[in-house]
């Protein structure tokens, strides 16, 4: 076992795990429509499902808080795997829409383990230049997510989409082995910068709960905005696919998980790079930046009809910013508190991603297919309305 505080061997589980979870929540864009076609369910049941499957990912945040504070971050990451294992086998295995649904709970359970658990050893690894290396490490889930449709397609055309899910398990195994033979920080040190430009970081607090950290205002500013930002970000993962494929009449198994794709290139790279740009030009300014981006592209892509399908994959370029950028300026604000702080966030913004979901589905079913996907631009809107707010509370202090 390492005896070093900061062990190699973390950060390549840390790192490694983000890339798998890139590449089995990717599966998503290929296999959704895939699902829906072969059960035949209708718009508002696919919307139902990808709500409930947000809410799972919630639900699980929010477990993941009380297992790290009863048992730790390693036996929750421990948990992370059995999970997404057994998740990924029993879409193989079980028959029937139900049953697939339920596996498919199970993995998005997963994911929300894994939020947690990677925020909060980010916060206690991550003391230097938060925002970069908050970037790096999401970076390995775009690259996790460039792979994940490509090979979603590829195996779907050939033989099934059940075969995605099962073929995963080693992978999985790869990192879930040398997650045994390490040890994990129990605290961590203090983050050292201050939000620049809009303002200063907030002094120290004493250590508070996850319902203590519900009450504070700010927690909530930041969570609305968080939510918003995740549901423009993965409007496109959810329903892209089944937007070029029911209007346009594209293939899923091809085009489909081309543009998936070609978005998380996109947002790979923007992970690889985007920390330093954000270092120099500040958190929140480059979240403005982001958004307004996001708004242009939207804009163009839809008005493009189904030529969009080259233009839309440049918002995984800038919606990449958010996520990162925006924890990064949480763990800086709150400092001491940032993993307790950051998981409320996290909880409370899923709640309100899941609710955006299901309300792209309604979109869908009673609007047209046409429109579920292309409400992500007033998402978008919304998220500069929210940064306003969040920009103005931290400048006070």
């Amino acid at each position: 076992m390492l005896k070093t505080s900061k062990p190699i061997l973390l950060y390549i589980i840390l790192f490694g795990a983000m890339f798998l979870v890139g590449y089995v929540e990717s599966f998503k864009g290929v296999s959704y429509p895939l699902i829906k076609s072969e059960f035949e369910i209708s718009y508002e049941q696919q919307g139902l499902m990808v709500s409930v499957l947000s809410f799972s990912y919630v639900l699980f945040c929010f477990i993941a808080g009380i297992f790290i504070a009863r048992l730790g971050v390693k036996k929750t990451y421990y948990a992370v795997f059995v999970f997404m294992i057994l998740g990924l086998a029993g879409t193989f295995f079980l028959p029937g829409y139900h049953f697939v649904f339920a596996a498919l709970f199970v993995i998005s359970a997963s994911f929300g383990l894994f939020e947690v658990c990677s925020n909060a050893l980010a916060s206690q690894l991550f003391t230097k230049r938060a925002a970069l290396l908050m970037s790096l490490l999401h970076f390995f889930y775009g690259a996790g997510s460039i792979f994940g449709p490509r090979a979603a397609g590829a195996l779907a055309s050939e033989t099934s989409w059940r075969y995605i899910y099962i073929l995963s398990i080693p992978i999985a195994l790869l990192f879930f082995i040398p997650s045994l033979f390490t040890r994990f920080p129990e605290s961590g040190g203090e983050i050292q910068e201050t939000i620049s430009p809009t303002g200063s970081g907030k002094e120290d607090h004493q250590k508070i709960r996850f319902f203590t950290a519900l009450k504070d205002p700010l927690v909530w500013i930041f969570s609305v905005v968080l939510g918003l930002m995740v549901a423009v970000e993965i409007s496109s993962a959810n329903w892209a696919g089944l937007y070029f494929q029911d209007v346009f009449g594209l293939d899923p198994r091809i085009s489909g998980a081309a543009f998936i794709s070609n978005f998380y290139i996109l947002f790979t790279i923007s992970r690889l790079v985007s920390g330093f740009i954000i270092e120099k030009t500040g958190y929140i300014r480059s979240l403005y930046i982001a958004s307004y981006a996001s708004i242009i592209v939207f804009i163009v892509g839809f008005a493009s009809g189904a030529n969009g399908i080259y233009i839309l994959p440049a918002l995984g370029f800038f919606t990449a910013i958010f996520w990162p950028t925006l924890l990064a300026t949480a763990m800086i604000y709150f400092r001491k508190n940032a993993p307790v702080m950051t998981s409320a966030i996290i909880v409370i913004a899923g709640v309100i991603n899941s609710g955006i979901q299901f309300i792209m589905g309604l979109t869908n079913r009673f609007i047209g297919p046409a429109w579920g996907y292309r409400s992500g631009l007033v998402y978008a809107v919304l998220v500069i309305l929210a940064l306003n707010l969040l920009a103005r509370r931290i400048k006070k202090g």
